[in-house]
C-alpha cells in the first residue's frame, strides 16, 4: 500500500478538483458501482456516444424502478429517469442514429406513448415516439443502419413500411417506408451488418434469399438486393454476424459447418470466398449469441456455451486475434448471455439470463473490467457540495474533507475515511461542523484538519 500511496493521492486530489466542479467521485474499489439489478431477461444493450447505456428486454424493474422493457443507464449505473419508453411486451434490438434518435425492434405494440408495431424510432432524451411508424407485422429482431440514414430491418414480419417484405426490409429515415430494395428472405433474419462498399450481409434461418439458395448467411447487393456468389453455406442458424476491418466476418450460431468446414457455432469467414480461415475456437455447447470485437482485434463471444478455445468457459469468453482462448479473461456467467458490447474504456457490459457472473450476484446485467473481473469502479455517493480535500494514510486508508453530508450512503459530516478497498471506516467518524478544507497526516499517524469548522468530535 505505501507504494501506492503517491499515485492514490494524485488520483485523489485531481478527483477533489474535480468535484468542485459539482462531479460524483469514481475510484478503483472492490465495491461495484455498476449493478442495475434487471428483473428479467436483458436482450439489447447499446452504448451512447455520451456513455449512457441503452437496454432492452423482457424486464419491467431496473434498478428496483419500473422500467417496462426498455431502460437507459447513466454512465455510473444510476437510471436516467428522464427516458421512459414503457413498450409493451419484448425489445430485442436496440440503434442510436448519429442525431442521438433511439430506434427500437421487437414484439411491442406500444412504445413511447404511441402505437408503435414491432418498430419505433424514440426522441434521444424524452424516450417519446416521433411520427416515424413502419408498422411491421411480425417480430423485428435486428436493425442496422446505412451511412446514408437508412434503416435496415430484419426478423420474422411479411409486412413492414407499407409493403410485402419478407423478413428484410430497407425502410427510409424519413417516412418509415420500405424502398424497392426486396431480398425476400424466405425465413427467419436474426442479424444484418452494413459493409463499407454497402453490400449487405445478413443471417438468419432462412435457405433462399435474394433470389439464391443461400443457407442462413448471405451478402446482398446495396442495389438490387440480389445475393452476390458469396456463399458460406451454414448447416444451422446464425445468429450473430460482425465484421472485422479487414473484411473478414465472424459469425455466430447454432451451425457445426460452415464454408465447407467443421466450425462448432463460431467461425470467421473470408470476405471474398466465404470460406473459413484456420480461426477455429469450437465452441462446445448450445450457441453463441452475440460476437463484438474489440479495438485491438480480440472478439468477445456470448451465448449458451461451456467451453471454447479447449477450455472451460461458461457463457462468455474472449478470444485472440488468432481464435486461442484469451485466457486472462474468464467471467464465467451461470446462465446464458444474450448480448455484449464495449465502452470506450475498454469495459464490457453483458445481459443475458444470468443472476450471478464472476462469482458475484448480478442480475441479467454486468459490467466487466478488460480482465474479466466485475466492474471496481466506485461511487462513493457523495451527498453534499463537494469534496476539497483528501489525503492518503500510510495504510492505504483514504481521507476525505469538504462540505458534505452522506458518504455511501452513512451520515458523515464534512469529514470521513475510507478503507483501500473503497469501503467506509465505520469506526472514524470525527463530525465536523462546518467545512474541512485542508488535510495533512503526520508520520505519528495523527491527523491535521483545516477550514471553517468550531466543533470536531463535539469538543
Amino acid at each position: 500500500m505505501r507504494q501506492m500511496a503517491p499515485k492514490l493521492a494524485l488520483f485523489l486530489f485531481l478527483i477533489g478538483l474535480f468535484l468542485t466542479f459539482g462531479q460524483t467521485i469514481t475510484a478503483q474499489s472492490a465495491l461495484d458501482g455498476f449493478d442495475p439489478n434487471a428483473d428479467g431477461t436483458v436482450r439489447a444493450i447499446v452504448v451512447q456516444a455520451d456513455g449512457k447505456i441503452l437496454l432492452g428486454g423482457d424486464f419491467t424493474t431496473v434498478l428496483g424502478v419500473t422500467r417496462n422493457r426498455i431502460a437507459r443507464l447513466n454512465s455510473d449505473g444510476t437510471l436516467d429517469t428522464a427516458f421512459d419508453p414503457n413498450a409493451d411486451n419484448i425489445v430485442t434490438t436496440i440503434a442510436v442514429q448519429p442525431d442521438g434518435q433511439v430506434l427500437v425492434g421487437g414484439s411491442f405494440a406500444t412504445i413511447g406513448g404511441q402505437t408503435r408495431n414491432r418498430l419505433a424510432r424514440l426522441d434521444g432524451v424524452t424516450g417519446l415516439a416521433d411520427s416515424w411508424d413502419p408498422n411491421a407485422s411480425s417480430i423485428v429482431n435486428t436493425i442496422a443502419l446505412q451511412p446514408d440514414g437508412k434503416v435496415l430491418a430484419g426478423g420474422l414480419f411479411t409486412t413492414i413500411g407499407g409493403q410485402t417484405r419478407n423478413r428484410i426490409a430497407r425502410l427510409d429515415a424519413a417516412t418509415g417506408l420500405a424502398d424497392t430494395w426486396n431480398p425476400n428472405a424466405g425465413n427467419t433474419v436474426n442479424s444484418i451488418a452494413v459493409q463499407p462498399d454497402g453490400k449487405v450481409l445478413a443471417g438468419g434461418l432462412f435457405t433462399t434469399i435474394g433470389g439464391q439458395t443461400r443457407n442462413r448467411i448471405a451478402r446482398l447487393d446495396a442495389a438490387t438486393g440480389l445475393a452476390d456468389t458469396w456463399n458460406p453455406n451454414a448447416g444451422n442458424t446464425v445468429i450473430s454476424i460482425a465484421l472485422q476491418p479487414d473484411g473478414k466476418v465472424l459469425a455466430g450460431g447454432i451451425f457445426n459447418s460452415i464454408g465447407g468446414q467443421t466450425r462448432n457455432r463460431l467461425a470467421r469467414l473470408d470476405g471474398v470466398t466465404g470460406l473459413p480461415d484456420s480461426w477455429n475456437p469450437n465452441a462446445g455447447g448450445s450457441f453463441v449469441n452475440r460476437i463484438a470485437l474489440q479495438p485491438d482485434g480480440k472478439v468477445l463471444a456470448g451465448g449458451d456455451f461451456t467451453t471454447i478455445g479447449g477450455q472451460t468457459r461458461n457463457r462468455i469468453a474472449r478470444l485472440n486475434t488468432d481464435g486461442t482462448l484469451d485466457t486472462a479473461f474468464d467471467p464465467n456467467a451461470n446462465n446464458q448471455v444474450n448480448t455484449i458490447a464495449l465502452q470506450p474504456d475498454g469495459k464490457v457490459l453483458a445481459g443475458g439470463t444470468f443472476t450471478s457472473i464472476n462469482g458475484q450476484t448480478r442480475n441479467r446485467i454486468a459490467r466487466l473490467e478488460r480482465d474479466g473481473r466485475v466492474d471496481q469502479t466506485l461511487d462513493i455517493g457523495i451527498v453534499g457540495s463537494n469534496v476539497l480535500a483528501t489525503a492518503i494514510q500510510p495504510d492505504g486508508k483514504i481521507l476525505l474533507g469538504g462540505d458534505f453530508t452522506t458518504v455511501l450512503g452513512v451520515t458523515r459530516n464534512r469529514i470521513a475515511r475510507l478503507n483501500s478497498d473503497g469501503t467506509l471506516d465505520t469506526a472514524f467518524d470525527p463530525n465536523a461542523n462546518d467545512l474541512v478544507l485542508s488535510i495533512a497526516v503526520q508520520p505519528d499517524g495523527k491527523i491535521l484538519l483545516g477550514g471553517d469548522f468550531t466543533t470536531v468530535l463535539g469538543v
